[in-house]
Order: C-alpha cells, then sequence, then structure tokens
C-alpha cells in the first residue's frame, strides 16, 4: 500500500528558498550599487587629480600672449597624458577641454576666441567631458540590474592675476618727480611723487574729476595700451572680484599708460573692506580668496564724525601727542583749505580742482611760514603702518627725532605742547610683535589689544590691508571718454587701509597711509582655485 505525502509536507523548505532568492535579489544590486559607487568615486578623484595638474600646468605658462595661452594648452595636454584614471586608462585632452578668463569666476573664453585677446587672460580651466559629454565608466555589479555604465567628469581652475595692483587710481601730488627731500639739519625726509610716507590721504581728494572732493579714477583691470579697450572690463561687477583681492592685469612693470573709468561705484567699499573681515551688504568677496587681514583694528582719528569720538580708547591717542593737548582731529592730513587754498608747495591737487595747474616748487623747501602747512590736527592719523623715512630711503626716522622738529622747521604743524609721537620706553615703536614680518615697528605689528584685534572666525592673511594703487599723471586729462579714457601711470604706490572705506558717505572717504612706492611690481603666484 503507498502511503500519500500531505500536500504541506512537499512545500516544507519553500519559504527558505524563497527568502534566499530575495535577499539574493536585494543582496546583489545593494552590493553592486556600493562596490559601483566606490569604483566611480575613486574614478572621480582620478580625474579631478588629472584636471587639478593639467590647470595648473597651463596657469603657468600664461602670460597675456598669443604664445603663452598656446603653450599652456600644450603643456596641460601633456601633464594629462601622465596621468592614469580607471585602473590605468590614459585621457587626451583636446583644445576644446580649455578656456580662458581674466578671473577665476569668468566669464570664459575658448583658446580660439582668446588668441588675440590674451592679456589678462591669466586663468584656465580645464574640464574632462568630451565636448560637454562626461567620461563613461564601466559597471561591475550594476550590469545585473541593467546598469551597464555611469559617467563622471572633473573641472579645475588655476591661474594667477598678472599683479598685485588694487584697480584704483589717484593722481600724483608731484608726476614730474620721483623721489625729493625735505631738510630738518639733521636728518632729511624722503617724498615720493609728492606722497610722505606714514601720512594718510583720502584718495577722494586725490582725483581730478570735480573739485577738491572728488572721485579717484576706476581703472579698467583687464585691458592696457596698446591693447583694445573692452568698456564691460570696468564695470562694477567686473571690477569687483579685483577689489576683493587687491589684483589685476595691468602695469606689470610699474609705469605706462592705463584706461580709466569717470568715478567710482559706492559699492566697490564692500569688496576693498573684506580685509577687516567685513562680506555684509552684498559683498562680492569670497573669504577664501579675498582674506581678512591677520589684524583687523581700525585706527581712527578722534573726535565728531568720521572720526571714533572716544579718545579713552580709541588710536592714535595711544601714540600720538602723549600730552593730549591736540589729538588728531581728522583722519587724513588736509590738503585744502577754503581760507588759503592748496597747502603749497607741500601738497597740490589736479588742474580740475584748482582752476589751473598747481604743483608743488622746486625745490621742496620747509619754511614754516604760518598757513602754509596743515596744523599738526591738520595732518590726520600718522605712523599707523610705518613711520617716516630719510632720503636714503630705508633708514627710519625716530619719533625722538620727529618731536626734536617742534619749531620753524617742525615735521608735522605747530603744537603748543607735548609731543607729536611717544618716545617713551612704552611705545609701538620698539619692536616688532611675533608673526609680522615687517622691518618697521609700528601700531599695525604689534600683538597687544591696544593696537591688534584678529578677525573673528577666520584665518587672516598678513598686509591684506595694503593696497597698491596707481599713481596718475593728472596733469593731462583722459584721452577718450567714459570707461576707456587713457591716462599716464607715473608708478605704484603702497598705501595701508586705517580703517574701513566708505564710498557712499558724505564726504567719500577711502583713508590710506603712504608706505612708499613698490618696486618692482610684485606677481601673484599661481594656484588652484576650483
Amino acid at each position: 500500500m503507498v502511503q500519500r505525502i500531505p500536500k504541506h509536507h512537499q512545500q516544507r523548505g519553500a519559504v527558505a528558498v524563497m527568502t534566499g532568492l530575495l535577499l539574493m535579489l536585494v543582496l546583489i544590486p545593494v552590493s553592486g550599487l556600493v562596490l559601483d559607487l566606490g569604483h566611480l568615486y575613486i574614478v572621480k578623484t582620478e580625474l579631478q587629480n588629472l584636471a587639478d595638474a593639467a590647470a595648473l600646468a597651463g596657469g603657468k605658462d600664461l602670460d597675456n600672449t598669443d604664445a603663452g595661452l598656446n603653450k599652456a594648452v600644450a603643456s596641460g595636454k601633456a601633464i594629462a597624458l601622465k596621468n592614469r584614471y580607471d585602473f590605468g586608462a590614459t585621457l587626451t585632452l583636446d583644445d576644446s577641454n580649455f578656456r580662458f578668463a581674466a578671473s577665476p569666476d569668468g566669464p570664459w573664453y575658448t583658446l580660439a576666441q582668446s588668441l588675440g585677446n590674451a592679456t589678462g587672460r591669466t586663468f584656465v580651466e580645464v574640464d574632462t567631458r568630451n565636448n560637454g559629454t562626461p567620461q563613461q565608466i564601466n559597471t561591475w555589479l550594476m550590469r545585473v540590474a541593467g546598469s551597464p555604465s555611469t559617467s563622471t567628469y572633473s573641472r579645475a581652475v588655476a591661474g594667477r592675476f598678472v599683479n598685485t595692483v588694487t584697480p584704483i587710481g589717484i593722481c600724483a601730488i608731484d608726476p614730474t618727480r620721483r623721489t625729493a627731500n625735505y631738510d630738518y639739519s639733521s636728518f632729511t625726509e624722503i617724498v615720493e611723487y609728492g606722497f610722505r610716507r606714514g601720512m594718510s590721504y583720502n584718495v577722494f581728494e586725490l582725483g581730478s574729476l570735480g573739485g577738491a572732493a572728488s572721485d579717484p579714477y576706476q581703472i579698467n583691470p583687464v585691458n592696457a595700451p596698446p591693447n583694445a579697450c573692452n568698456p564691460s572690463n570696468a564695470a562694477t561687477n567686473t571690477v569687483a572680484p579685483f577689489m576683493c583681492v587687491g589684483n589685476s592685469a595691468v602695469l606689470p612693470t610699474g609705469v605706462g599708460q592705463v584706461y580709466t573709468n569717470t568715478g567710482v561705484s559706492a559699492t566697490l567699499d564692500k569688496a576693498l573692506n573684506s580685509r577687516f573681515n567685513d562680506y555684509s551688504g552684498g559683498s562680492q568677496c569670497d573669504p577664501a580668496t579675498a582674506p581678512p587681514d591677520i589684524n583687523i583694528k581700525e585706527y581712527d582719528c578722534v573726535g565728531s564724525n568720521p572720526c571714533a569720538g572716544v579718545s579713552a580708547v580709541t588710536a592714535p591717542s595711544l601714540w600720538q601727542d602723549t600730552a593730549g593737548t591736540s589729538l588728531p582731529s581728522q583722519q587724513s592730513v588736509s590738503t585744502w583749505a577754503s581760507s588759503s587754498g592748496l597747502y603749497t608747495p607741500k601738497y597740490a591737487l589736479p588742474f580740475e580742482a584748482t582752476g589751473g595747474n598747481t604743483w608743488p616748487s622746486s625745490p621742496y623747501t620747509r619754511s614754516g611760514v604760518a598757513g602754509q602747512f596743515a596744523t599738526y590736527a591738520g595732518h590726520g592719523v600718522l605712523w599707523s603702518y610705518t613711520p617716516a623715512i630719510q632720503s636714503n630711503g630705508t633708514t627710519a626716522i625716530l619719533p625722538s627725532q620727529v618731536n626734536g622738529t617742534m619749531g620753524t622747521s617742525n615735521m608735522y604743524g605747530s603744537l603748543a605742547s607735548g609731543k607729536y609721537l611717544d618716545d617713551s620706553g612704552s611705545n609701538p615703536w620698539q619692536t616688532v610683535g611675533a608673526g609680522f614680518t615687517s622691518q618697521y615697528a609700528a601700531p599695525y605689528n604689534q600683538t597687544d589689544p591696544t593696537y591688534f584685534q584678529a578677525p573673528a572666525g577666520r584665518t587672516g592673511t598678513e598686509n591684506r590691508r595694503i593696497l597698491n594703487i596707481v599713481l596718475i599723471d593728472c596733469r593731462t586729462p583722459p584721452v577718450g571718454s567714459g570707461a576707456c579714457g587713457v591716462m599716464n601711470a607715473v608708478g605704484i604706490g603702497k598705501f595701508f587701509m586705517q580703517k574701513k572705506a566708505n564710498f557712499g558717505g558724505s564726504p567719500s572717504l577711502l583713508n590710506v597711509e603712504f608706505t612708499g612706492l613698490v618696486e618692482p611690481v610684485p606677481t601673484s603666484e599661481v594656484k588652484l582655485y576650483k
């Protein structure tokens, strides 16, 4: 007799089999996804390394010439072939993988579009895509799930701003003499194109666009004669990134011609104020490329607006006029007085502001005639970054020497009592603080909280508050109109921002302390930006 097996006994183990099959259906795709994502990540990293290397190699060759553009492409292609991706594969780049621009944010132009327009295009973008198509990567286990391949690509931007010249132009006080001297019997003071080291100037009094209080020039940061001028390169949105970083493509030798725009946009003060860790108000500055200074302490005058107004806690009462009888009541030196006109020959303004060409007489003299020079209070905030320098261009003038000039041949105007500068044992003129590289001791390079304030939340960069500004010979008006007026530059001045800029105020303010001439013009390093 045959024994029948119940149906439910025949189905024993079916659930386990089905569970196993379901697990396989789940685990294989999941495992495949993990494995293939790891593969994709490795390939993506390898392609990024390839793009970075090609961009850096190309960026080093960009020199404002067509030959430099071609060399950059050739160098990028060569270094790309030395890199491997996806377990040994090579990637051959062609011209379409390279584009060029005047800033790391573009706008970008192909090699063909850039040839003949090489000036200022010192940034290269390398994109590994083939005419917009990413690299195809074969999958391993995901092909079982119906995905035989995936894609990825990488992009890199490298280059440099041609030099560290901020695209601002001011009139040289004395464009005819690179150097001159003031004689104080026991020592002399160097004067460079009419500017004195350690003295603050408001650049809105050193333009030539409409009177004693006038705009400086906004320099086209990309184009310079004899190359053609593109007016759009002088637009505020184009200029702002250059202001943020403090670089441009003009005047690589320090002299020559520049394209000037008629005035500086009020919103550009935000670009300059990034140096004080201020990125508010719609600033276009990126802290990664435009970091704050290592010391963001503002050095204010004392008195009513725009001074700080609290003498007990505010520099420069801490290092100027220790008797406290005549603190600087304005931020920058007086170049104009309504009662007596220009302070000449010590100071002068362009002919648009005076009705005629008025420049310092020769030789420079220090007669001490009452009313000829600004008063002590009218000299503004002194020596916040650098002392005055003797005529040899290197020897610092000591505070005690300055204080010894009080009389008929005084350096900084009449002072009834006290001293111009603190020359006691406890003052900022003794040593340079730790972490600073300056050869001269001054309030800026001290670590005492009296003079120092670190940027909150960010790592600062020393000397970010330095602006290398174009010095223009304003005796001749711009040739051309609008954003493409050609003017002659006699040099580059190195200026220190004593406090934040305010282009929209009344008056407009950019108070900068003259620290010397820039020779040779420093270039920027080539680095990756994206």
